[in-house]
């Protein structure tokens, strides 16, 4: 069975290997192949001697050389070669004219011969087909491209080689833009995807041990080196939705430690123990540069996204940045006392970080060419080093910690884990992903977000047959469960029969008391709502109690007041009312003398009537105020019976006319008496309003006290006046009779 599926998987990989090799493919060259073919059906119009169309195919270079309509053959391109489509009968006009098309084999030679580059003897070399290289790699796209990122599609499920355990982890990558992480192993290149740990396809490297891992900056490809120790090395760029190879270059006599693709994928690097970097050419496999500078084994080369520089680090402290398009070298960077482990180049191109075995991460500033940040990373020394592209910073180190670093060198995250040194780093373009791989072969993976967590994935996955053996067991033992279950069910569904009656009563028993507590919980309910009522109810009650008794307090304070000064008021008018029962008998024998003042004493008595009128509103208004002024009523009485006992004198006085001149200085003395007398009456007035405005807690009943007092004073000081004018009257009237 095991035979079985590597047979199946292995043989799609031995095509596309024999596809991508060369060396064990025969060349077809013009001299020996193409040459008798043409002369056999078409130099006979095409020749130097007779050249229709101005195309001669007698001779390699004419033949490159091409007719007045341009060339008739692209190297390396079938396809857009007319004299292949001419022949092949693919285009008109159909050559040789007016004949069958050439045998098949012959056309298979000359598709070959295009294909091969159209060497001219046996002496040439075979061209790489630069055609399908092309196509494959198509557009370079130096941002995120068009539509969904690229993950695998068409992989082969069954790893390569299974092993016990796996070796240490010597590469790992992640892609720029998708969530998909690559590991190395033995012979071949394991695709997980990074959200879920999800196997999602193994791509072969039969060249030996992947020691570089590098997407392209468009996420379309991956670029595996590596070899064998001592052997050999190269670099194979493979697509990954298919795993098809594009292209292959290198034949390095040691194993490739270091790799990199340029971003346009023109170029790649490749460098290791031979301390030299070797660019080639990636689609036709030519070398184009050499470069030489280290003095030690070479572990970094890496391509700045702008593909302006190329940075590369040794084990002898050599960390050096080269122009990539001529080779030349852009600056010498001194500085790590270790191992230069790894590069890379921040997405603006501006920045080189670097890790060292000295435990440093440095920061290089590719304008200035000089250092411009340097902490301790990790303990033991830094073995990774990556970039995503907002500038967080990746690292794995000895210590067996991946750690995650701002801008400024500041720790963000740790995440731990691993049982060895860490050895590998692979961080995803958006920081989300990331894992790390370790000297004993373990491979951790994270969600960044929460670095507690973590899936387990390996370089050495089971192979199918473990797999599915495992599911199978997983399997029976899930029918295993299953069937218990199902024993457990038919056991439970008897007992649930006969649970069933019970459970039909429970349920009418439920009912009926889901109903009784509807009704109790209504009740309840509006129990609830009267008694809320109620309490507010009560609350406004209470509220209204305390006011009410407040204000009671209010008006007892303000009625014992009012008591003292009704006393005051009384005494001063029982004073007034002894002073004028006194005038009154002074006066009595004068009054009755005044009959000629009969009449205008009769008008007094009606504006005295006025003033009684004024005086029963007062009385009235008093008597709403809990008849607090009653005694300014009693006030106002007298003041009128003073009044009457004045206007029954002045009716006295017509009897009394011999007496007049002298009763009436006697009157007018008295009548100045009386006026002093009120005038001490409004003092003592002012001294109680003076009084009363230092009593702060009786200010209000006071002040109304003051103005019944004031206007019951004025009331009397207009009963004088008009008395006064009476007797002014009566004298001009008895000095004037008429």
């Amino acid at each position: 069975m095991k035979k079985l599926f590597t047979l199946l998987f292995l043989s799609p990989l031995a095509a596309i290997s024999n596809a991508a090799e060369t060396g064990d493919t025969k060349m077809i060259n013009f001299e020996d192949h193409i040459k008798p073919i043409l002369r056999e059906h078409c130099t006979s119009c095409h020749s130097e001697s007779d050249k229709e169309s101005d195309l001669a195919l007698d001779s390699y270079g004419a033949t490159l050389a091409g007719g007045s309509s341009g060339e008739v053959v692209v190297e390396g391109n079938s396809s857009s070669s007319r004299l292949f489509a001419l022949v092949s009968h693919a285009e008109r006009p159909f050559m040789p004219p007016d004949q069958d098309a050439i045998p098949k084999e012959q056309i298979s030679l000359l598709k070959t011969w295009i294909e091969q580059g159209m060497p001219e003897n046996s002496g040439s070399k075979i061209k790489r087909s630069n055609a399908i290289a092309n196509a494959m790699l198509g557009t370079v796209s130096q941002g995120k491209p068009d539509g969904p990122p690229p993950m695998p599609e068409h992989l082969l499920s069954q790893p390569v080689r299974e092993t016990a355990r796996s070796a240490a982890i010597a590469a790992m990558a992640a892609s720029p833009w998708a969530p998909l992480i690559a590991v190395g192993g033995q012979e071949q290149v394991v695709l997980y995807h990074a959200e879920n740990g999800e196997l999602l396809g193994v791509i072969p490297f039969p060249e030996g041990e992947p020691h570089a891992l590098t997407f392209t900056r468009d996420g379309q490809q991956l670029l595996i080196a590596g070899g064998r120790h001592s052997q050999s090395g190269c670099a194979v760029l493979v697509d990954i939705k298919t795993g098809v190879r594009i292209t292959k270059v290198g034949d390095e006599l040691d194993i490739v430690l270091a790799a990199d693709i340029s971003p346009d994928k023109s170029r790649i690097a490749l460098a290791g123990p031979q301390r030299i970097i070797r660019i080639y050419d990636s689609v036709s496999g030519e070398l184009l540069l050499s470069l030489k500078k280290h003095t030690d084994w070479i572990f970094a080369v890496r391509y700045s996204p702008d593909g302006v520089l190329l940075a590369s680090g040794d084990r002898s402290n050599g960390l050096v940045v080269w122009e990539a398009d001529t080779g030349l070298i852009y600056c010498d960077l001194a500085g790590h006392k270790g191992e230069v482990r790894s590069v890379d180049f921040r997405a603006d191109s501006n920045v080189l970080a670097s890790g060292s075995l000295d435990g440093t991460i440095k920061l290089w500033d590719m304008i200035e060419s000089k250092e411009i940040k340097s902490w301790a990373a990790h303990s033991g020394g830094v073995t990774a080093v990556s970039f995503a592209h907002d500038g967080i910073l990746g690292s794995a180190g000895r210590d067996a910690i991946v750690k995650l670093w701002n801008g400024n060198g500041e720790i963000q995250k740790e995440f731990k884990g691993l049982t060895e040194a860490a050895l590998e780093i692979a961080l995803t373009g958006d920081a989300q992903h990331l894992a790390g791989g370790d000297w004993h072969g373990k491979i951790q993976l994270w969600h960044t977000a929460d670095p507690e967590k973590a899936r387990l994935i390996a370089a050495n996955p089971p192979s199918l047959a473990h797999r599915i053996a495992r599911s199978e067991l997983e399997l029976q033992t899930l029918l295993q469960q299953l069937t218990s279950a199902n024993q457990a069910a038919e056991m439970a569904s008897g007992k649930a029969a006969q649970s069933l009656e019970s459970l039909t009563k429970f349920e009418q028993s439920v009912s009926t008391t889901e109903s009784d507590l509807a009704t109790a919980t209504a009740t309840e309910t509006e129990l609830s709502n009267q008694i809320l009522q109620q309490v507010s109810e009560i609350q406004r009650l209470e509220e209204l109690l305390v006011a009410a008794r407040a204000k009671y307090q209010d008006l007892q304070t303000a009625h014992a007041e009012s008591q003292m000064s009704k006393t005051n008021l009384q005494n001063q008018l029982a004073q007034l009312q002894s002073t004028l029962k006194q005038q009154q008998l002074d006066h009595q024998s004068l009054l009755q003398s005044a009959k000629e003042t009969a009449d205008r004493a009769a008008l007094a008595k009606e504006e005295f009537a006025e003033v009684e009128t004024a005086l029963i509103k007062l009385r009235q208004e008093q008597a709403e105020l809990d008849q607090r002024l009653a005694q300014v009523q009693s006030d106002a009485e007298l003041a009128a019976a003073k009044v009457e006992a004045l206007r029954n004198s002045l009716a006295t006085v017509s009897d009394q006319e011999q007496k007049q001149s002298s009763e009436q200085v006697v009157l007018q003395e008295r009548l100045a008496s009386l006026q002093v007398q009120l005038a001490a009456l409004q003092n003592e007035v002012r001294a109680v309003a003076e009084a009363q405005a230092v009593n702060s807690q009786a200010r209000a009943e006071q002040q109304k006290a003051k103005a019944a007092l004031a206007e019951q004073v004025t009331a009397a000081e207009q009963a004088a006046f008009e008395a006064a004018e009476l007797l002014e009257l009566y004298r001009q009237s008895y000095q004037n009779p008429e």
